[in-house]
């Protein structure tokens, strides 16, 4: 819609002026402007237009040119920013400013206006802006406050949102044009918000000086004046709701009891729904019949009627999501009860929302059987409702100032949301806010259970009762693990388990039954007791003022504020003394690890008892132990006094308790962790530490994690399942799945009740694929190596103009290539992407997909889980094998283990764990019948060594060895031209 002049007034936006700018970096103190846009609006209407491209002192780097298209040549006659500088401010006046992302663009360009102006010396901070004071508006907070689902924020994807063509992408004064038009929309979502919600962000802002504020403050009185009525309009967003954000398929659809006796299902009536003239085809028209679908969803039907273990390795484009689902559905429903009830577990978010947003709906929407499958997730994912009701009405003293504006995002979305499942709002990082974020959580011995008022509503409980009644339950494998450590608390009794992508359980189980602690453990339990910036925060700052307004008799109260100021007093001297011990901790740690350079900062180091850590820093463990032992006690003694103090003696009583209780659980655990990491005392752990990156920095890290994740797993799983069923690509080491089943513990399973079964992916390898190693390569191990891999890439890149995952095994050697190649690369105008350099996983995976021909550096994770179909990828390098390395604590403990078993760690342990990665490796380039392209291996030693035939034999299809650069080059250029 479009709006009134009227109404703009009133929000006093009758004229801004929308900026951007354009850089030769992201520091405003080394960067320099180079072209500078604005657009004046008037009514809402672009008006004037003020466009400047500016000669930089320095040559602009080859990367700038490339994302913005401006040249050294296109500024060699361009004025310098201090002869534009009185134009800007001319242009600009005194009306509201509004950019895109303005902590960017008008600290930088308030900066350069103040050393043209020879005010350089004035003001250290620059967000104290002299020479433009004027309102600010920053359509990148508004869009993450107004539009929280969104799946991203920056300008190109508002534009595509709100459907706002740009002129010329990357150039100051097209982008200040998008980022006026968005403003504009902006306010048309912003008039839509009920008053409510506008008064709740004003009353949390007031204390602040955030530059939104003015907006919502102008929108309330707006809103408050009753002049006008703006009628909800269902946007886009109202789709992305109701289509992606919902915990529960088919609510309502179980019986109220459940059986006690288990009946078999149908096996052949299961695999008849996957032939032609079943029920797949019926509904969706031609479905391609799958021979190793069908087998696989017979045997997964047959493991639950047997009560068995099934073993499935199906290779991609098995379809095997749902041949294991089907049965699932069937015997789920046939047999409600105890014994009905299926656990799926998937190790990544990308599956796991397959299956739940697309694969399920399809067996829901078909099936004669009715079902209910719930998405489950941990509860640090859940928001609390009684936290939020409570931070929002106590926000002195349970919000700091920086914590204000980051909570923005979340008021509108709590307002929406049906899940409570913070992972989709877009518009709140977790990773970058974990601190408030966990004051909205409930913690461990917080949430009161059914006596809470909002029990009824709750997101978390109300995940977790229909997950208890449900057909199907979806779970990920941390939180399967977390379950376990913590005696099935969250998702009670089970006997049937599904677990894809199976491969990954025994590291994920390793993970999540295993202890670390760090300074910011500590540091995040005491701020949580109690902070003090501006003002006092923390819960008991808030119980000290909640005491001081109540009508409790005078000797209760003299008596619970004495324990306050003890326990505040202890709070102040914990974090000290903890401070102290980590600076000692660290001192120590560091004179542990011999000297390479600065290797030390990126690797992990193990320590066992005879290193005796805990006798090293005795004095002051015992200090940090004796303070925490006397704030346990102090804690204790206040919750004890509190339970005399009548119900409703003061506000938020309730809540408070819970989280003194709360803090009492986690100091508690952080102490005995503390004491079991020390002690380093039981062979069936691993002990390790890290060491900070910086010299200046204390925060050293103590891990540990059982060995044997095997009989671990076998006592405390697989004794309580009657069906279990496993499955992933890669299972098998030389076709044989004796290692996997070794490692997670199967080989304990009764032989009669365990089966396995290996699949064929349904594609023609041989015809898809062009599997190629130059054995001429040198060693990996050599000097010559790095160097022949740069010219490898490099040609590569210029003869073979395609889509082209390189796959490292190390970070180092991906950075040094990317040095290396970059400036060559930028100057081919060849796109190329880098893991930890480039953005985000999920944003470089995007932009590799849809940016053609697109080079993509990638290591560890991005072995695994990338679907890349198409023209998008059709070469996919391996640099190494990828073997672990062996100094890695776990890795170096295990192979001891299986040395004194008298095995031998490198072939038992060391090649099988590489084959799997390998095999995980080679599975990024064919995801489909259409795929098409060439596997280069450069370890020369797949072909030099006697191993290197496992991992050969384990690919599906033939490779071919190459002992000259001609000669693999003819080849590969033959390949492509078929």
């Amino acid at each position: 819609m479009e709006i009134e002049p009227n109404i703009l007034r009133e929000l006093q936006l009758s004229t801004f002026v929308a900026v951007d700018i354009e850089t030769t970096g992201l520091d405003y103190l080394g960067g320099e402007i180079i072209e500078f846009g604005a657009v004046q609006y008037v009514d809402g209407e672009a008006k004037e237009t003020f466009s400047q491209l500016i000669k930089p002192s320095k040559p602009i780097p080859h990367k700038i040119t490339r994302i913005t298209g401006i040249t050294n040549k296109d500024v060699a006659k361009a004025p310098r920013f201090s002869d534009v500088a009185k134009n800007i401010l001319n242009f600009v006046g005194n009306s509201p400013l509004v950019a895109h992302n303005t902590s960017f663009d008008l600290p930088f360009l308030e900066y350069h206006l103040r050393r043209a102006l020879g005010m350089e010396g004035e003001g250290e901070k620059v967000k104290q802006f002299m020479v433009l004071p004027n309102d600010q508006y920053d359509t990148l907070f508004l869009s993450r406050i107004l539009l929280p689902l969104l799946p991203g924020f920056s300008l190109s994807k508002m534009a595509d949102y709100f459907e706002i063509v740009p002129e010329d992408a990357h150039r100051a004064l097209a982008d200040a044009k998008v980022a006026g038009e968005l403003f504009l929309r902006l306010i048309t979502v912003a008039l839509q918000v009920g008053f409510r919600e506008v008064r709740q962000m004003v009353t949390i802002l007031d204390p602040t000086n955030e530059p939104v504020k003015t907006f919502f403050f102008n929108l309330q009185k707006l809103l408050a004046s009753g002049k006008y009525h703006f009628p909800k309009i269902p946007g886009k967003e109202d789709f992305y709701y109701s289509a992606n954000y919902y915990n529960i398929i088919g609510e309502g659809e179980t019986p109220e009891t459940g059986r006690l006796e288990t009946e078999p299902i149908d096996v052949e009536e299961i695999k008849s729904v996957f032939d032609a003239g079943g029920i797949l085809e019926k509904t969706f028209g031609p479905f391609e019949l799958r021979s190793a679908q069908v087998k696989m969803a017979g045997e997964v039907a047959r493991a639950f009627n047997e009560q068995e273990f099934l073993v499935v390795e199906a290779g991609t484009g098995t379809g095997k999501s749902m041949a294991y689902l089907l049965p699932a559905v069937k015997w789920s429903v046939k047999n409600y009860g105890s014994y009905g009830r299926v656990i799926i577990s998937t190790n990544t978010k990308n599956l796991q929302e397959q299956l739940f947003f697309k694969d399920i709906p399809i067996l829901h929407s078909i099936l004669k059987e009715k079902f209910k499958a719930v998405l489950l997730k941990g509860k640090a994912n859940y928001l609390c409702l009684d936290k939020w009701v409570t931070v929002l009405r106590d926000t002195k003293y349970r919000l700091n100032s920086y914590e204000r504006a980051k909570i923005l995002p979340l008021i509108l979305w709590v307002k929406n949301t049906v899940t409570g499942d913070i992972s989709e709002n877009n518009g709140f990082s977790v990773e970058r806010n974990i601190g408030l974020w966990s004051k909205l959580i409930a913690e461990n011995n917080y949430c009161p259970g059914r006596s809470c008022k909002y029990y009824n509503q709750c997101f978390l409980w109300r995940a977790r009762n229909n997950a208890r009644n449900a057909h199907l339950v979806l779970v990920n494998h941390s939180l399967l693990f977390s379950d376990l450590a913590a005696d099935q608390a969250i998702l009670s009794e089970y006997s049937n388990l599904i677990l894809d992508e199976a491969h990954n359980i025994e590291k994920v189980a390793t993970d999540y039954l295993g202890i670390d602690i760090s300074l910011w453990s500590f540091r995040d339990a005491l701020r949580k007791l109690y902070q003090r910036e501006r003002y006092e925060t923390g819960v008991l700052a808030q119980l000290q003022k909640r005491l001081q307004m109540s009508d409790i008799e005078e000797s209760k109260k003299v008596l619970l504020t004495g324990h306050l100021d003890n326990l505040i007093t202890l709070v102040k001297s914990a974090w000290r003394v903890t401070q102290g011990f980590f600076r000692e901790l660290t001192s120590f740690l560091r004179m542990m690890v011999p000297e390479h350079g600065n290797s030390r900062y990126n690797s992990r180091f193990r320590y066992r008892k005879e290193d005796g850590l805990q006798e090293k820093v005795e004095g002051y463990y015992a200090e940090l132990d004796d303070n925490l032992k006397k704030l346990l006690t102090g804690l204790n003694d206040l919750l004890e006094a509190l339970r005399e103090v009548p119900a409703d003696s003061f506000r938020y009583q309730k809540q408070i308790f819970q989280e003194l209780l709360a803090q009492y659980t986690q100091l508690d655990g952080l102490r005995n962790n503390l004491q079991f990491l020390l002690a380093a005392e039981f062979d069936n752990h691993v002990y390790w530490f890290e060491l900070p990156r910086r010299d200046d920095s204390d925060d050293s890290r103590l891990y540990a994690a059982p060995l044997n994740i095997s009989e671990l797993l076998h006592e405390k799983l697989y004794k309580h399942l009657s069906t279990a069923v496993f499955t992933s690509a890669t299972l098998t080491v030389g076709k044989s799945f004796d290692y996997f089943l070794k490692r997670v513990g199967l080989n304990y399973v009764e032989r009669d009740r365990l089966h396995t079964l290996l699949l064929d992916a349904p594609f023609n390898y041989e015809e898809q694929v062009f599997l190629a190693v130059p054995a001429y390569f040198p060693d990996p191990r050599s000097v010559e190596f790095r160097p022949a891999v740069k010219k490898f890439l490099e040609q590569l890149a210029l003869e073979q103009r395609r889509g082209t995952l390189v796959l490292f095994t190390a970070y180092s050697m991906l950075n040094e290539m990317y040095e290396n190649l970059r400036i060559t690369f930028e100057s081919e105008k060849i796109p190329l992407l880098a893991q930890g350099i480039n953005g985000s996983r999920h944003l470089i995976i995007n932009k590799f997909k849809d940016v053609p021909n697109s080079v993509l550096f990638g290591t560890d994770s991005f072995w695994e889980g990338i679907d890349v179909p198409g023209a998008a990828l059709e070469i996919l390098l391996i640099t190494k094998l990828p073997f672990d390395v062996p100094s890695e604590p776990i890795i170096q403990a295990k192979a001891e283990m299986i040395e004194k078993q008298g095995g031998n760690p490198f072939m038992e342990y060391t090649i099988p764990e590489a084959v799997i990665k390998f095999r995980q490796g080679f599975g990024r380039l064919i995801r489909s019948k259409s795929d098409y392209g060439a596997v280069l291996v450069l370890d020369n030693r797949i072909v030099k060594k006697m191993y290197g035939r496992v991992f050969l034999e384990s690919l599906p299809v033939k490779a071919k060895i190459f002992h000259s650069e001609n000669e693999l080059w003819e080849a590969l250029l033959g390949w492509f031209k078929i």
